[in-house]
């Protein structure tokens, strides 16, 4: 298995869902979603390096080389259908994702979920720059709820987590577009009711990329609604996925 992955695929999977968490994030915020989600979805959450389980190897700040490797290390798993869910930078990830394949005239996603990310080429004012000072910073992660303030209190525990978030908004900065680019494979866009990041109109645009098809989903909750709202979130994607036309021809 690959160290990109936190559980190993099965050979009979009907549709594998590659799971890229937000920034500052982990794989671990997928962990309740496989029960909720199979057996029609084998949920395979991935996991970036510089965190949990891979906290010991360097974080990467540049999107070209996270997608690379990504390519590198998940192709193998991509002989089944599959599709792409991405939170936040995870989006940006998933997007980069699909579109580096769809160049390289390999399989794309039967079905690309982005959430909580305005559409990367409109200008990134949601997204601070890697170089934000501490304390602006701090603030910016406590309004979007990637902080609790009653953490603020363990200097150590900040350190480690505003450096983690600096490289991955590098990483967010790295991967913008500057056109829309269509895809072969139907969009769907998440937005928090409540998100501080995100309108309803920087979700609607993600329509341009959706080639195969493009729908809109507020979800209630904000920034992080994927946690907080998983029993609003859960239902709805189970019923988008296991109704795709790829795994309905199984």
């Amino acid at each position: 298995m690959s160290g990109y992955l936190t559980r190993e695929p099965g050979p009979g999977d009907a549709l594998r869902l590659f799971c890229f968490h937000h920034a500052g994030g982990a794989a671990s915020v997928y962990s309740p979603w496989p029960a909720r989600l199979a057996p029609a979805v084998t949920v395979l959450p991935v996991q970036l390096p510089g965190r949990e389980t891979r906290r010991r190897e360097p974080r990467l700040r540049d999107m070209a080389t996270l997608v690379e490797r990504l390519e590198e290390h998940l192709d193998p798993f991509l002989d089944r259908p599959f599709a792409f869910y991405g939170h936040s930078m995870g989006a940006l990830v998933a997007l980069r994702m699909t579109l580096q394949r769809y160049r390289m005239s390999r399989t794309t996603p039967v079905q690309l979920l982005v959430a909580a990310f305005p559409a990367p080429h409109l200008p990134q004012a949601a997204v601070p720059p890697a170089d934000i000072p501490d304390d602006d910073l701090l603030r910016w992660m406590t309004g979007i709820g990637g902080i609790s303030p009653a953490l603020l209190r363990y200097p150590e525990w900040v350190r480690t987590a505003t450096d983690l978030v600096r490289d991955d908004l590098a990483l967010c900065r790295s991967g913008r577009l500057a056109a829309p680019v269509s895809l072969p494979c139907f969009v769907h866009a998440f937005y928090g009711t409540t998100d501080p990041l995100m309108s309803p109109q920087s979700a609607l645009a993600w329509r341009p990329y959706g080639g195969a098809g493009f729908a809109v989903h507020p979800v209630p909750g904000g920034h992080l609604f994927h946690h907080e709202s998983a029993a609003a979130l859960l239902p709805r994607l189970h019923a988008l996925l296991s109704t795709s036309p790829e795994l309905l021809r199984l």
